[in-house]
């Protein structure tokens, strides 16, 4: 064992053998217990799924601006809220720390650069109708190269590490279940709202339930917090959210007016209340150890 001199101490004497193997064995459990609290497969298509979800979002964003609905625009921006306070359960759960530190400077900087080249060209083609609509795709793509493609990476480095056992179901908690169902109710009003033909009224109630998502991204350290739900959460829960995430938007891009439009919204937003109702009483993960 090598070590630094240190001036004015006398050098510590190498440990004997039976020591050194202690010590080893003590290394290769720290080790082991990193790989158990830490899935970096689990991780890797995290940023994948995230990388096409903001991609994602970016278009249907872009094209919502391009056809000036504002209304249209603040429903996108929730759901994607939301959805990144789930995702950060979902890291949490799966042993990502939320810790600055200087390894890890580099690869924050080289996202940031990306997303900052996508807002830019995000802006300029949501904000300039006279360019083709096929542009939209371009913010998208940068997101999907840089971020996806460093998942992409990630996933191939972690494509050795052995397989983490699989936390076994168990039901929601109370508080759990509650807070999916109001992530049922939120997106169920937006539904309607997409569908009203009063733009003042649906202004006021988006307004207000933004106001109400802000109020609960405050308490996101407690157990009705989003990132709690979202560390409980399993497939079917996240299908549901964004099949219900994709309904207000639908509807708005779908261009559709009148009589129809009302009932559309109203049978929508019954519908997505009604699929996380149902979604809450699916067994959920238990965190990891």
């Amino acid at each position: 064992m090598q070590q630094k001199p240190i001036p004015g101490q006398d050098a510590l004497v190498p440990p004997d053998p039976d020591v050194a193997r202690q010590y080893l064995a003590a290394a290769d459990a720290v080790v082991e217990r990193r790989s158990r609290a830490v899935d970096r497969r689990a991780l890797a298509a995290l940023q994948i799924v995230n990388a096409v979800i903001t991609a994602g979002y970016l278009v249907a964003f872009a094209l919502v601006l391009r056809q000036s609905d504002v209304l249209a625009s603040q429903v996108i921006l929730f759901s994607f809220l939301v959805w990144g306070q789930l995702a950060s359960g979902m890291a949490q759960r799966n042993g990502m720390q939320w810790r600055w530190s200087s390894s890890r400077w580099p690869l924050i900087l080289g996202e940031v650069l990306v997303l900052v080249g996508a807002v830019v060209v995000f802006g300029l083609v949501a904000l300039d109708p006279s360019l083709p609509v096929g542009v939209v795709l371009i913010p998208a793509g940068i997101v999907l190269l840089g971020i996806g493609g460093y998942g992409v990476v990630q996933l191939f480095r972690a494509s050795g590490d052995p397989r983490s056992p699989r936390p076994p179901r168990v039901a929601l908690p109370a508080p759990t279940r509650w807070g999916t169902l109001l992530v049922g109710v939120a997106l169920g009003v937006l539904t309607m709202l997409a569908g009203a033909p009063d733009d003042v009224v649906r202004s006021v109630i988006t307004l207000l339930v933004m106001l109400v998502l802000l109020a609960w991204i405050a308490a996101f350290n407690t157990s009705v917090g989003l990132p709690a739900i979202g560390a409980s959460w399993r497939w079917p829960h996240v299908v549901t959210f964004f099949l219900a995430a994709g309904m207000p938007v639908a509807l708005v891009l779908g261009g559709g007016s009148g009589g129809a439009s009302v009932l559309a919204g109203v049978a929508g937003g019954v519908a997505v209340i009604v699929l996380f109702a149902l979604v809450s009483f699916v067994p959920g993960r238990e965190g990891r150890g």
